[in-house]
């Protein structure tokens, strides 16, 4: 029965969960609102007409959006394995992220971290996160006992990866304020739960 109750906690958190909280945000227009509720529900990235859309309202540079998202997948791949280099006992059995089904999930929810910090890079807002979809995040994260200061680093260096694809000044700031964004909710859910 407590099984059952957890399971039923778990799924109840995973539909709760939410990180993207622009697209009820009323500062924007409903079209960059609907374009963004849109991806993030098909969980992808932004079509080329979404940029465009996004871009001609924020005054970001679409090529820009395109270069980040073109190397989103690098990216993780990238902080993967700074994060294994400093922490390679993560993956061994009896690690946080082992087996690698659990390694995958972690990858998967940092390239959609990535995502979603592309979206918010796009309309140009850094205050992106859904704050109740972030609580329940991280309760979900302590439930499936998810190694938060392992995502930490992961995090960190794709901040770093990506701040190094930004040509201009205010593309660097606007991706470090992104960032800064998420890491300060992503602890603040964990010291309020």
């Amino acid at each position: 029965m407590a099984e059952s109750t957890a399971d039923a906690t778990v799924q109840r958190l995973i539909g709760q969960a939410r990180v993207l909280g622009l697209a009820q945000n009323p500062e924007l227009p409903e079209e960059v609102r609907r374009c963004l509720a849109s991806a993030d529900q098909q969980r992808r990235g932004l079509h080329n007409e979404e940029i465009l859309e996004i871009c001609s309202f924020s005054g970001v540079d679409p090529d820009f959006l395109r270069t980040l998202q073109d190397r989103a997948e690098g990216l993780v791949t990238e902080a993967r394995r700074h994060l294994l280099v400093q922490q390679p006992q993560l993956t061994a059995p009896g690690g946080a992220l082992h087996p690698e089904e659990r390694a995958e999930a972690c990858w998967r929810d940092c390239w959609h971290f990535l995502r979603v910090l592309i979206y918010a890079i796009a309309s140009g807002r850094s205050a992106f996160t859904d704050p109740e979809g972030m609580a329940a995040l991280r309760k979900l994260y302590t439930l499936k006992g998810v190694p938060i200061h392992a995502m930490t680093i992961a995090l960190e260096e794709m901040h770093h990866l990506t701040r190094k694809e930004a040509v201009k000044p205010s593309q660097q700031e606007q991706i470090s304020a992104c960032f800064h964004h998420l890491m300060r909710n992503l602890h603040e859910s964990a010291v309020k739960s």
